[in-house]
């Protein structure tokens, strides 16, 4: 009787296709995983405790960029709150002037009221 032989599918094991790695969490659970297997066979783990520490300080330097954006993000929002309260306040003082301005010159001005006489001298 002859065995089959499962091929590898794009250079991958079969028991390897399903695993999960879409993420960095699952992808450190995975390597953990692995540390554990190849520890309890006495094999050298060295390797995977360096994936491991890159994964982690990659992670905590995400983070860090996460919370930098976050703060950057949060600032320009305030700053834009404060620009439009701000331009409001102007536009607001300017229609003040403005209507002060008009309802003024309503009161007729000496010139109107009393024309110089053509003529006399």
């Amino acid at each position: 009787m002859e065995q089959l032989q499962i091929k590898p599918l794009n250079g991958i094991r079969p028991e390897l296709q399903n695993i999960d790695l879409s993420t960095p969490e699952r992808r450190q659970e995975q390597l953990e995983i692995l540390l554990c297997q190849k520890a309890q066979k006495g094999e050298d783990v060295s390797p995977l405790i360096e994936a491991l520490y890159y994964l982690t300080s990659a992670q905590t330097k995400e983070d860090q960029f996460k919370k930098v954006w976050n703060e950057v993000v949060k600032e320009k929002s305030v700053f834009n709150s404060f620009q439009r309260v701000i331009i409001t306040a102007f536009a607001v003082l300017g229609m003040i002037a403005f209507f002060n301005g008009v309802f003024k010159s309503n009161e007729p001005s000496q010139a109107v009221v009393n024309p110089p006489a053509v003529g006399q001298r």
